[in-house]
């Protein structure tokens, strides 16, 4: 059979600290050559002057597990210009105002469909716990206090996955929207136990913290370079978040990995998240490091303590998401749902089919 599950389901059955092992073990497999990955592929279809589908895949092998994930979102997105900032923000457009994204798990031995998920809340949950790999590996080891921009959907999981890998006792949030940021802090606060505090701008956010956390869909920087000051690490969601002056600042630049995602377009029509991947050059070059590879030791990455260390997304020079990120956790949560029999489940034998493909 062939399980279905929705977001509340895995929800249910998914937590950091499993997300988290999952993680370490598929970019440790990838780094080693034990696990296969196909760069993120998007394609463009403008609708209007504001707004256009978008199709974005990836996927990936990881034989430890027997199994292939792929991840496809199917998205109506709009780019516009709020408060004097160009940002970018996925409409739900789909009946009930809903959105569509799913992970499809594959048996590397029978070829057979083992299950499709729902991709929200699987999604926030495997970009927190890389993002909090990153910080296990790269920030120093006494960081204790976090210094957010952003408080929405994926914010909560990014500090939740910190909390996991370092002693955090204080985190300061700036969001431009004053009920969101106090809302979030209430929240994170009674769920984290920890002091989070909600500030008026990002520099009081930024200056004097141990690890700075992105969490935005702002197409353009959310702080300033000049505020960071040596022995911070900073984490970043995508592209348009940094300036170029973190990133000539930094001393060690870690991606997902070297791969570019790949963007296919009309003629004429090129969205602005396509314009914010940054050029490569031989002093960014120099500084990049693939998450995998500085895990097992094969390159380093934080040396000293006063370096400035940033993990990013395309933005920084490598790829966006992973397929094996979705092989590793869709694996963790398919083995749960067996075992706790949650799910609907259908006959696998209605798509499988007899005539040669």
């Amino acid at each position: 059979m062939t399980i279905i599950l929705n977001n509340q389901e895995i929800e249910s059955i998914l937590d950091m600290p499993q997300c988290l092992a999952a993680m370490e073990l598929a970019f440790s497999d990838l780094a080693n050559g034990k696990a296969l990955n196909r760069p993120r592929s998007h394609t463009y279809s403008p609708l209007d002057k504001e707004h256009y589908y978008s199709f974005k895949s990836m996927d990936g092998a990881l034989p430890r597990f027997g199994v292939h994930a792929i991840r496809l979102s199917s998205d109506i997105v709009r780019e516009h210009v709020v408060d004097g900032r160009a940002r970018r923000e996925k409409i739900p457009r789909a009946p009930g105002n809903k959105f569509l994204g799913l992970v499809q798990l594959f048996s590397i031995e029978t070829g057979e469909l083992l299950a499709i998920m729902q991709d929200g809340y699987l999604q926030k949950m495997r970009v927190g716990a890389t993002s909090g790999l990153a910080a296990k590996f790269l920030s120093r080891p006494d960081s204790k206090l976090v210094g957010m921009v952003g408080t929405g959907w994926q914010a909560d999981a990014q500090l939740t996955a910190l909390c996991a890998v370092r002693a955090i006792e204080e985190v300061r949030v700036f969001s431009p929207n004053k009920v969101n940021r106090h809302a979030f802090a209430e929240k994170m606060s009674a769920q984290l136990g920890i002091a989070v505090i909600p500030m008026s701008g990002p520099e009081a956010v930024i200056r004097d913290v141990d690890i700075v956390v992105c969490a935005t869909n702002s197409l353009q920087p959310v702080f300033d370079g000049h505020w960071l000051a040596p022995g911070m690490h900073v984490n970043s969601l995508q592209n348009g978040e940094l300036d170029a002056l973190t990133l000539r600042r930094s001393d060690v630049v870690a991606v997902r990995a070297k791969e570019r995602s790949t963007h296919w377009m009309m003629p004429g029509h090129t969205p602005a998240e396509t314009k914010m991947i940054a050029d490569a050059s031989p002093e960014l070059d120099a500084k990049i490091r693939e998450l995998g590879p500085m895990m097992v030791g094969q390159v380093e990455g934080r040396s000293n303590d006063q370096q400035i260390t940033v993990f990013g997304g395309s933005g920084s020079g490598g790829s966006s998401g992973l397929g094996i990120q979705f092989a590793a956790v869709g694996y963790v949560i398919y083995k749960a749902a067996l075992a706790r029999k949650i799910g609907r489940e259908i006959p696998t034998d209605w798509f499988l089919e007899d005539v040669h493909p």
